[in-house]
């Protein structure tokens, strides 16, 4: 790996501690998930969809390394699928192969797992509830759903027409977002439909996973810091 990428790296992570010192890393984080899930569909007119959502992602991968940060070895396990997410980005660009659209996919969905891991990690040993710690659980809530929107656009590529919809499903994971978080928060509209046994599997695993997500880690999230607001 070149020196110089790492260092680009590095430097960009400290800029992000310097504007997020008073945000918080976790809050920090979910702006930028939000910007990326949010701001895309509203700017499409004005300017290129590709560099935007590229820049949108960037931003997430970037927040999602400072939240990880305190950890060293996942710092470093970090940095390097984002530089070879992004220079998967930059080969599918000019080559349009979709075996390096595939691969940035897997690596796209193993970074924001690896996220949600850490952060769940986090919430649970860390007995110092802070508000910026409930928009940790936010973020994982979150993560849940990208986790599985990378599931659902993989098994699409690898088994088509697992999925039928009312309309053409785009060529972009935009989507397979929009369906994952329609199951995760049991909203079911139906107008995109597992049709195949492993996207229905997928399907009913995301939204037992959200329920009980919901119901048993952002519920004692927000007890613990009630709690330690009274006692203090």
């Amino acid at each position: 790996m070149n020196p110089k990428q790492f260092n680009i790296a590095e430097q960009e992570i400290y800029l992000l501690k310097l504007v997020s010192q008073k945000i918080g890393r976790y809050s920090f984080l979910l702006m930028s998930m939000f910007l990326m899930i949010g701001l895309k569909p509203f700017l499409e007119g004005l300017v290129r969809v590709e560099l935007l959502a590229d820049i949108l992602f960037s931003c997430v991968l970037m927040s999602g390394i400072y939240a990880l940060s305190k950890h060293p070895l996942a710092l470093r396990i970090s940095l390097f699928l984002v530089l070879a997410i992004a220079g998967l980005k930059i080969s599918h660009h000019f080559s349009q192969s979709t075996n390096f659209h595939t691969v940035e996919l897997a690596l796209s969905a193993l970074f924001f797992a690896q996220m949600l891991i850490m952060i769940l990690k986090h919430l649970l040993i860390e007995q110092d509830i802070t508000a910026d710690m409930i928009m940790g659980g936010a973020c994982a809530f979150i993560l849940l759903g990208l986790v599985w929107a990378y599931a659902y656009y993989l098994l699409e590529i690898c088994h088509p027409n697992s999925f039928k919809a009312a309309e053409q499903l785009g060529d972009d994971i935009g989507d397979f977002i929009y369906y994952s978080f329609v199951t995760l928060t049991s909203l079911g509209y139906g107008d995109i439909l597992a049709t195949s046994k492993q996207a229905r599997s997928l399907t009913i695993l995301e939204a037992i996973v959200g329920q009980l997500y919901l119901a048993i880690m952002i519920s004692r999230l927000v007890s613990l810091h009630l709690s330690e607001s009274r006692h203090k």
